[in-house]
């Protein structure tokens, strides 16, 4: 985690260092401050079809299924070729039933 807070601290307009801070965040299952992070990856780099895939795992542990499913299509409109991406959504829609 030290190594991912001194990335972000010499470059803050790096998508991939919030997003890398937020796996860390995610494996502890400290969802909302993964959220935070994801936000400002998504921020920094609208275009990060990682950041919304993250951001919908933490919002679907968070039983957030709407959220989640929004981010999942918005990963696969940005990557249509990520089969993960597709996988997350199919399942935060059965779980969100």
């Amino acid at each position: 985690m030290a190594d991912y807070n001194e990335a972000i601290k010499r470059e803050p307009n790096s998508a991939k260092a919030y997003l890398e801070r937020s796996e860390v965040y995610l494996s502890q299952l400290d969802d909302d401050r993964a959220i935070v992070d994801l936000n400002q990856a998504i921020k920094l780099d609208p275009n990060f079809s990682g950041a919304y895939n993250n951001r919908g795992l933490a919002y679907g542990r968070k039983g957030d299924y709407d959220r989640a499913i929004a981010d999942y299509n918005q990963a696969i409109k940005l990557d249509p070729n990520e089969q993960q991406y597709k996988k997350n959504l199919a399942s935060a829609k059965r779980r969100g039933k």
